[in-house]
């Protein structure tokens, strides 16, 4: 069958990358696309003609959020989950509606909520979070937990048909067809500290250890999952029963491999830079080992000095300097998902931040 889609943040990084994946794999499927701009609309356009229809708007827009959902079988959030608790909201008020006797609802989270805490360069952190074994004991009070939790229980007690699933990525690295979001939110940030530094760098020693997942890797998760759901809306299978693909253990963490921070900047970043030509950022002193105070500084040179803005250099800044380690065995248990080995998108992330930077 061609499933009813209704896709928020469908021009980020991330979004974009899935919509690609659902055209590839359901051209005839009816997509609502949520976005920003009359410019991203008309990229869309441009793309994808009239097989996707863009709403311009956000996930404040909770009128907009809702009536969309309301139309839809699937609806897939690739838009910031933090601080929009009320757009979710929304979009499950609007899913439950939706007069088909299965829904569907994918959230995009993040591995932020099991970061080591404070952040610490110096040790690569013990604790690898397993998304089956761990799942009962992952952290209530940190970044991305209230959205999850909120998820969780929406699907625990829902009495209009709603099946839930929260995807939560690693470190994405990759190039997206995304118009704006070529490259990996952070990426512009990591190439400025570098600028300023001169040279690679690590907080503290870089021994953090940290999971990193692909683009299209991560999309292609997605896919897993919107596939499980046509085949209950197709009725070629019930739904979940003793799978967990859906509901309250339906939470799946996204990562490729894992490394050190030390380790990626100077055996993948670095190398990728000189391969697209940007070699003298890299200086000759060798990875400068700087402070996580330098790096939110460096950071907020860019953003400004706000309070938003810095709550959100410091968390850039953490996140090169903290261990996130997980491990993704649902996908592959329940959807017979394998994660891609490597980074095969790194190379053309890197040629596309230095676009713009």
């Amino acid at each position: 069958m061609s499933p009813q889609i209704f896709l928020i943040g469908a021009s980020g990084h991330i979004g974009a990358a899935v919509l690609q994946a659902l055209k590839a794999a359901y051209p005839d499927s009816k997509i609502e696309a949520l976005v920003r701009s009359e410019d991203d609309s008309k990229d869309i356009r441009e793309r994808y003609h009239t097989t996707v229809n863009t709403i311009q708007g956000s996930l404040s827009d909770l009128g907009v959020v809702e009536a969309a959902a309301s139309q839809a079988q699937i609806v897939i959030n690739c838009a910031p989950d933090v601080p929009n608790s009320e757009g979710i909201s929304a979009i499950l008020r609007g899913l439950s509606s939706s007069p088909s006797p299965h829904k569907f609802y994918i959230q995009t989270s993040g591995a932020a909520r099991v970061w080591d805490a404070p952040p610490n360069g110096n040790t690569p952190g013990a604790k690898i979070w397993d998304d089956i074994s761990d799942l009962d004991s992952l952290p209530t009070n940190t970044t991305h937990a209230e959205q999850d939790v909120q998820v969780q229980t929406a699907s625990a007690s829902t009495s209009a048909g709603v099946h839930t699933a929260i995807i939560s990525p690693t470190f994405v690295l990759g190039r997206s067809p995304s118009r704006t979001h070529k490259a990996p939110i952070v990426f512009p940030f990591l190439v400025n500290v570098i600028r300023e530094v001169g040279g690679l760098f690590t907080v503290d020693r870089g021994e953090n250890v940290m999971g990193f997942v692909d683009t299209e890797a991560l999309a292609g998760l997605y896919l897993a999952l919107v596939a499980d759901a046509v085949a209950v809306l197709d009725g070629r299978k019930e739904v979940d029963g003793e799978e967990e693909v859906w509901g309250a253990r339906g939470f799946y963490f996204a990562a490729s491999l894992e490394m050190s921070f030390r380790e990626f900047v100077e055996k993948w970043f670095g190398p990728a830079l000189e391969r697209a030509g940007a070699g003298g950022l890299l200086g000759t002193d060798g990875t400068k080992e700087v402070t996580v105070e330098r790096v939110t500084e460096i950071i907020m040179g860019k953003l400004g000095s706000g309070i938003v803005e810095t709550l959100w250099s410091r968390h850039i800044a953490e996140g090169f300097g903290t261990s996130m380690r997980v491990r993704g065995t649902r996908a592959e248990k329940v959807l017979g998902y394998r994660w891609v080995e490597g980074l095969p998108g790194l190379g053309d992330a890197v040629e596309a931040v230095l676009e713009v930077v």
